[in-house]
């Protein structure tokens, strides 16, 4: 099952690392993730996924990651998307940090660079 638009929302509150390189934002997931990341969470009450797209701006690429979270767990697990889905996230990260923020990701990362 690949990722659509209308499987995913990308929310704009994004996070930055200390180098300000690479901007990490949290993907709501509107579609099965126990079938796609190939988990079982029914089984426990409290167990939970948080799936995370992590642009760096530097090298211009996407990577992903999942976050399974158990009552006495965590575990983060990579996640590669296909060439469609790391075109899809990208283009959906630039789209809510315009929304959000006013500006594309470059410029989110390194705000000296805006008005300049």
């Amino acid at each position: 099952m690949e990722l659509t638009r209308d499987m995913i929302r990308i929310d704009g509150d994004f996070s930055l690392n200390d180098e300000g390189t690479l901007v990490t934002a949290y993907i709501e997931t509107w579609f099965d993730v126990e079938k796609k990341f190939g988990v079982n969470l029914n089984d426990d009450l409290d167990a939970g996924l948080n799936f995370y797209a992590n642009y760096n701006v530097e090298t211009d690429k996407l990577t992903c990651e999942y976050i399974v979270s158990k009552a006495n767990s965590c575990v983060a697990y990579n996640y590669q998307p296909t060439a469609a889905e790391t075109k899809l996230i990208a283009e959906m990260m630039q789209e809510a940090c315009q929304d959000m923020h006013g500006c594309d990701l470059l410029d989110y990362a390194n705000p000296m660079t805006m008005n300049m």
